[in-house]
């Protein structure tokens, strides 16, 4: 399954601006998106949002799309079994330090 066939999977469907900034965050790759690589792609649309004008209203849907990014990464990780049971703290503590 490609990065866009989960894309296309997810339920509910998001809208399909919050779909189109998803995707650009994320690569096409054969396979659909670990947990880890969801949670990069949104380190790095935060990272671009605070480097420019995120008080800006254009950059709304960068953060709907972060939190999107975000809530697909700790889904994936509460379904695999083998993911590090600390990935929620991970996640903050990876996410927090774009603010640095």
């Amino acid at each position: 399954m490609t990065t866009s066939d989960w894309l296309s999977r997810l339920d509910p469907p998001p809208p399909e601006d919050l779909t189109r900034a998803i995707r650009a965050a994320l690569p096409d790759q054969s396979e659909s998106p670990t947990a880890d690589e969801l949670l990069t792609a949104a380190e790095g649309l935060l990272e671009k949002v605070l480097r420019t004008d995120c008080e800006a209203r254009s950059s709304a849907m960068d953060l709907l799309a972060v939190d999107a990014l975000v809530t697909h990464a700790l889904l994936r990780a509460s379904e695999h079994p083998g993911a590090p049971e600390d990935f929620a703290e991970e996640a903050i503590r990876r996410l927090s330090a774009a603010w640095q």
